[in-house]
């Protein structure tokens, strides 16, 4: 069952990745937490154990699942990004099925693993070669996120001795132009060749290292001022972020729809979905608490992990310093799928049945985290009706243009002041309903009537930097001079 759902994954949600729209993506999370249901219920009560002992090797996996997803509860964004959440958790049960795999069943996910680079490597090629479009739509969303897929791909490809594979994954990597990956590639190389040099298994790798070494120095030299200044910046946002709301975060995902609040006045203004560096993103999203219980959980599973494998684990957070490349669904999965190391405990074949394991509390537990999951469903479907009702909205204040504003803004209030009566979606909808009041010639009053719709959105989100946007454009027109000061005063008592 694993098997097929894994080389499911491996295999297309990469070249998918480019995309995906919300119900692709709800599509691969629910496969993936019903399929983990099916499988722990199916598994015989001697490695129902093994699950449990299994359960207790990581706990700063448990931890940081469950103080990220209080993060989002705690969320001033959580109506947007709600559904987000769910591809860190679906990267957590893959990464805990795949530590069960025995040795044929990983060599099968391997293959799929192999087949899904190749599709990767083919659509790269036909963008450059027919569609001619790959700086602008590349697979993975962004270049630098393609090139972390390559640098994980190619150790796995070397493992398994399919050298052909790992020249593809390398060319993508030159292709990406994407000096990151490259030194992430030759850091993870030459903490390869250190470690068996230390060992003394090979002395021939003081070459690979010095080879490592005159390979990196002038990559530091191709280093683009333009580059740096933006990273420097998102990093800054991110810090920011963190000290704003050190413990809770705001949420898993947040960074997208809170950093344009944090960017400094004057600063290299580019806007940007990730920070560019994954441990300050996900300091700043999750909060201190949980990214300590995250970090100390990847660094020992990082430590257990063997093989040649590791060093696609350790190059992609080396990679992930100055990029976001883990942040991409697809990628994540890829990675917890990589870094489980097979058959992390006993097989059930070599384990004794529990004696007196109660069947009822198994079954009490299993209805409980299927209840769980009906209820994700649910929001999962309302996501994608409020997705649609957005949509229409927009649709129908077109006709605005052409001289029908009455029918046309009635037609979309109507669609939307249904969700605000949910907590989830009321914030969301009300900056949605203010835009469009505020965009359209229907407004004839300078935007006052869109200020009621933002001023009610900020105070369900002090922090939407879209409602404080779209505030001081109203306020700043003559004659508003009292309600412009009174709105920073406001804003410099959130973003302190």
């Amino acid at each position: 069952m694993l098997v097929y759902v894994f080389a499911c994954v491996l295999l297309s949600a990469p070249v998918l990745q480019a995309v995906f729209d919300l119900p692709l993506q709800l599509a691969f999370q629910q496969a993936i937490a019903l399929t983990f249901l099916a499988w722990c219920w199916l598994k015989p009560p001697a490695e129902r154990q093994a699950l449990r002992a299994y359960g207790k090797k990581f706990p700063g996996l448990w931890a940081a699942a469950a103080l990220s997803l209080l993060a989002l509860l705690a969320s001033p964004f959580k109506g947007d990004i709600f559904s987000e959440w769910a591809n860190y958790g679906a990267g957590l049960l893959i990464f805990i099925a795949a530590s069960f795999l025995n040795k044929e069943e990983r060599v099968k996910t391997d293959r799929a693993a192999a087949a899904g680079a190749w599709l990767v490597f083919a659509l790269v090629l036909a963008q450059i070669l027919v569609l001619e479009n790959l700086a602008t739509r590349p697979p993975l969303t962004n270049l630098n996120a393609l090139a972390l897929y390559a640098v994980m791909a190619l150790p796995l490809a070397v493992a398994r001795k399919n050298w052909l594979l790992a020249a593809a994954m390398g060319s993508i990597m030159l292709v990406s132009q994407s000096l990151g990956a490259v030194l992430a590639s030759l850091a993870a190389a030459g903490i390869y060749a250190a470690g068996r040099f230390n060992r003394r298994e090979d002395a021939g790798n003081k070459w690979l290292l010095a080879v490592m070494l005159v390979l990196a120095v002038p990559i530091f030299y191709c280093l683009q001022a333009d580059s740096m200044a933006g990273r420097l910046a998102w990093w800054k946002s991110a810090w920011e972020m963190f000290a704003a709301r050190p413990l809770t975060g705001f949420g898993h995902a947040a960074f997208t729809w809170a950093q344009a609040g944090f960017q400094s006045a004057g600063a290299f203004r580019e806007h940007s979905i990730y920070a560019h560096n994954y441990y300050l993103e996900f300091l700043a999203e999750n909060g201190l608490p949980a990214a300590a219980a995250w970090f100390w959980f990847l660094l020992a599973a990082v430590r257990s992990r063997k093989g040649v494998v590791k060093y696609s684990i350790i190059g992609a957070l080396l990679h992930s310093c100055v990029d976001f490349g883990l942040s991409v669904p697809a990628n994540f999965w890829f990675f917890c799928y990589l870094l489980a190391e097979p058959r992390a405990v006993a097989p059930a074949e070599t384990m004794e049945p529990a004696h007196g394991v109660k069947k009822f509390p198994a079954a009490a537990v299993f209805v409980l985290a299927l209840l769980l999951e009906a209820a994700w469903m649910n929001l999962a479907l309302k996501s994608i009706a409020f997705q649609k009702a957005g949509e229409r909205a927009v649709a129908a204040a077109l006709p605005r243009s052409a001289g029908h504003s009455a029918p046309g803004r009635a037609d979309a209030d109507g669609e939307l002041l249904p969700y605000l009566n949910s907590r989830l979606f009321r914030g969301p909808a009300l900056e949605l309903l203010g835009r469009l009041s505020l965009a359209g010639p229907g407004n004839r009053d300078n935007g006052l009537s869109s200020a009621v719709y933002y001023e009610m959105a900020l105070l369900e989100n002090p922090y939407n930097p879209r409602a404080w946007r779209a505030l001081g454009q109203i306020y700043g027109v003559p004659g508003r001079e009292a309600s412009a000061a009174g709105l920073a005063a406001r804003k410099a008592g959130v973003y302190k």
